[in-house]
């Protein structure tokens, strides 16, 4: 009877063991460091065509996946950098911008190695510009982007320890606040792209390393020019639980 028990326990706690580590994680958080590099015209600021900028960004994201693979993330970014301008020094500021993403993507398709998700994504953008100077528009000036659209995500299962995985967000409508204004546009005054390709590691069940790049790219037309070009390079570890 001992002898039975012991063997009885034995198998339990094996395939308790056996499920914990082939059951996968439903969360995920990550954190990642990075540089980024960019271009920015904003006539209703600044009578400049074009403003240069570059600074260390820091982002942090959240992942839920459901058990019939569906997503819901979360992701915010914060970055801050100087705006600068061959015109002339005088005219150099301070520009901050923070911003937060809501998305839900449903399973498309999934097998072994690829899987494909397709949903809805919320954007938000708030970007503060301190003058340096006070040479004009005293005080700070303020924008913010409420972008919404759609969003697909794709991942490829490289190994058993490496990913790759590529997103996209395009809107389809903004609502735009800043100093001067609000406004609501649609596609035909504003353009704008996503884009995320990041590459990731397996170190353990629980923790991976991921390298990530980022290209975004806004337009708006009217009824004061508009346009920001940005590209991020960011390392980061994710934690899965």
């Amino acid at each position: 009877m001992k002898l039975n028990r012991l063997l009885f326990t034995t198998a339990v706690l094996s395939a308790v063991s056996v499920q914990s580590q082939t059951t996968e994680k439903k969360n995920q958080l990550e954190f990642s460091v990075g540089h980024n590099f960019g271009f920015l015209k904003n006539l209703e600021f600044a009578p400049v065509a074009m403003y240069e900028y570059n600074g260390p960004v820091y982002k942090l994201d959240y992942t839920r996946t459901s058990k019939n693979k569906n997503l819901f993330e979360v992701e915010l970014d914060y970055l801050n950098a100087e705006l600068k301008t061959d015109v002339s020094p005088r005219l150099n500021n301070e520009y901050t911008k923070a911003g937060m993403g809501f998305s839900y993507l449903k399973k498309i398709y999934r097998d072994d190695r690829l899987a494909l998700n397709l949903g809805l994504q919320s954007q938000t953008n708030v970007s503060i510009y301190t003058n340096k100077n006070l040479t004009y528009n005293d005080g700070d000036y303020f924008t913010v982007h409420q972008e919404f659209g759609i969003a697909s995500k794709l991942s490829y299962q490289l190994s058993e320890k490496q990913y790759l995985a590529s997103k996209v967000f395009i809107p389809i409508a903004l609502f735009r606040v800043t100093s001067a204004a609000a406004k609501f546009y649609a596609l035909d005054n504003y353009q704008s792209v996503l884009w995320d390709l990041e590459y990731g590691y397996k170190l353990s069940k629980y923790m991976d390393v991921k390298a990530k790049y980022n290209f975004n790219y806004s337009r708006l037309q009217a009824p004061a020019a508009y346009r920001e070009l940005q590209h991020q390079l960011n390392l980061g570890i994710n934690y899965k639980f």
